[in-house]
Protein backbone atom coordinates (compact mmCIF):
# COMPACT_ATOMS: atom_id res chain seq x y z
CA UNK A 1 0.00 0.00 0.00
CA UNK A 2 1.10 3.34 -0.78
CA UNK A 3 1.02 6.40 1.36
CA UNK A 4 1.44 10.42 1.12
CA UNK A 5 4.71 11.55 3.26
CA UNK A 6 4.06 15.43 4.49
CA UNK A 7 6.02 17.73 6.08
CA UNK A 8 3.74 20.34 7.57
CA UNK A 9 1.13 21.15 4.79
CA UNK A 10 3.12 20.03 1.41
CA UNK A 11 3.41 16.06 0.54
CA UNK A 12 6.93 15.67 -0.39
CA UNK A 13 7.19 12.22 -0.98
CA UNK A 14 5.83 8.57 -0.69
CA UNK A 15 5.91 5.59 1.84
CA UNK A 16 5.52 2.10 0.66
CA UNK A 17 4.04 -0.56 3.52
CA UNK A 18 4.05 -4.03 3.28
CA UNK A 19 2.75 -6.17 5.68
CA UNK A 20 5.13 -9.17 6.68
CA UNK A 21 3.61 -11.22 8.81
CA UNK A 22 3.15 -9.87 12.34
CA UNK A 23 5.79 -6.35 10.99
CA UNK A 24 5.18 -3.61 9.03
CA UNK A 25 8.02 -3.25 6.23
CA UNK A 26 8.58 0.40 5.24
CA UNK A 27 10.15 2.33 2.11
CA UNK A 28 10.37 6.03 2.60
CA UNK A 29 11.29 8.31 0.11
CA UNK A 30 11.46 12.17 0.02
CA UNK A 31 12.41 15.07 -1.96
CA UNK A 32 14.52 17.73 0.94
CA UNK A 33 17.20 19.91 0.47
CA UNK A 34 19.73 17.63 2.34
CA UNK A 35 20.67 20.95 5.23
CA UNK A 36 18.67 19.57 8.24
CA UNK A 37 19.07 16.15 9.54
CA UNK A 38 15.10 14.91 9.24
CA UNK A 39 13.14 12.43 11.07
CA UNK A 40 10.08 10.15 9.62
CA UNK A 41 6.86 9.66 12.54
CA UNK A 42 4.51 7.77 12.09
CA UNK A 43 1.08 7.48 13.40
CA UNK A 44 -2.23 5.59 13.21
CA UNK A 45 -4.82 7.07 15.41
CA UNK A 46 -3.57 8.24 18.57
CA UNK A 47 -0.16 6.09 18.40
CA UNK A 48 2.57 7.76 17.12
CA UNK A 49 6.20 5.75 16.13
CA UNK A 50 9.37 7.57 15.15
CA UNK A 51 10.93 5.61 12.59
CA UNK A 52 14.57 6.90 12.16
CA UNK A 53 16.50 9.72 9.87
CA UNK A 54 16.18 9.59 6.42
CA UNK A 55 19.85 9.00 4.35
CA UNK A 56 20.21 10.29 1.42
CA UNK A 57 20.21 8.13 -1.91
CA UNK A 58 20.52 9.23 -5.35
CA UNK A 59 18.27 12.45 -5.74
CA UNK A 60 16.32 11.52 -2.73
CA UNK A 61 16.43 10.94 0.86
CA UNK A 62 14.93 7.19 2.08
CA UNK A 63 14.11 4.87 4.89
CA UNK A 64 13.56 1.46 5.23
CA UNK A 65 12.83 -0.19 8.31
CA UNK A 66 10.29 -2.94 9.96
CA UNK A 67 8.00 -2.86 13.13
CA UNK A 68 5.59 -4.74 14.84
CA UNK A 69 2.21 -4.51 13.57
CA UNK A 70 0.84 -4.48 17.42
CA UNK A 71 3.25 -1.41 18.23
CA UNK A 72 0.87 0.87 15.80
CA UNK A 73 -2.22 -1.18 15.39
CA UNK A 74 -4.33 -1.89 12.23
CA UNK A 75 -5.99 1.38 10.00
CA UNK A 76 -5.14 3.97 8.16
CA UNK A 77 -1.05 4.98 8.37
CA UNK A 78 0.13 8.73 8.31
CA UNK A 79 3.52 9.89 8.02
CA UNK A 80 5.10 12.75 8.75
CA UNK A 81 8.73 14.55 8.60
CA UNK A 82 10.57 16.27 11.17
CA UNK A 83 13.84 17.83 11.89
CA UNK A 84 15.55 15.37 13.37
CA UNK A 85 15.85 17.67 16.75
CA UNK A 86 12.37 18.83 16.75
CA UNK A 87 11.03 16.79 20.18
CA UNK A 88 6.80 16.91 20.39
CA UNK A 89 6.02 19.33 23.43
CA UNK A 90 3.98 18.43 26.38
CA UNK A 91 3.82 16.03 29.59
CA UNK A 92 5.53 12.45 29.40
CA UNK A 93 3.57 9.92 31.29
CA UNK A 94 4.90 6.99 31.37
CA UNK A 95 2.18 3.79 31.96
CA UNK A 96 2.53 1.25 34.65
CA UNK A 97 0.19 -1.70 35.21
CA UNK A 98 0.02 -1.55 38.86
CA UNK A 99 0.27 2.51 39.57
CA UNK A 100 -3.55 4.53 38.72
CA UNK A 101 -3.20 6.78 35.57
CA UNK A 102 -4.48 10.50 37.09
CA UNK A 103 -4.54 11.82 33.35
CA UNK A 104 -8.16 10.41 32.07
CA UNK A 105 -9.41 13.54 31.22
CA UNK A 106 -6.35 14.82 29.47
CA UNK A 107 -6.33 11.92 27.07
CA UNK A 108 -8.44 13.36 24.11
CA UNK A 109 -5.19 15.48 23.47
CA UNK A 110 -2.69 13.05 24.48
CA UNK A 111 -0.61 10.43 21.96
CA UNK A 112 0.67 7.00 22.83
CA UNK A 113 4.75 7.45 22.56
CA UNK A 114 7.74 5.64 23.54
CA UNK A 115 10.44 6.72 24.58
CA UNK A 116 13.33 4.35 24.62
CA UNK A 117 12.08 1.25 26.55
CA UNK A 118 9.54 3.08 27.78
CA UNK A 119 5.89 3.47 26.44
CA UNK A 120 3.99 6.22 28.16
CA UNK A 121 1.46 9.10 27.45
CA UNK A 122 2.36 12.45 25.93
CA UNK A 123 -0.06 15.15 27.24
CA UNK A 124 -0.13 18.25 24.85
CA UNK A 125 1.19 21.18 26.53
CA UNK A 126 -1.08 23.21 26.75
CA UNK A 127 -3.17 20.70 28.65
CA UNK A 128 -0.63 20.27 30.93
CA UNK A 129 -0.97 22.21 34.43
Amino acid sequence: MEYGVVMGDHRIGEAEVFREGLYYRIRCRVRLSGKVLCKVLVSCGTREENLGILVPEGDAFVLETRIPVKRLGEGELRFRVLPRHTELKGRFVPLAPEEPFRYLSRLKDARLVRRGDVTGILIEEKDCG
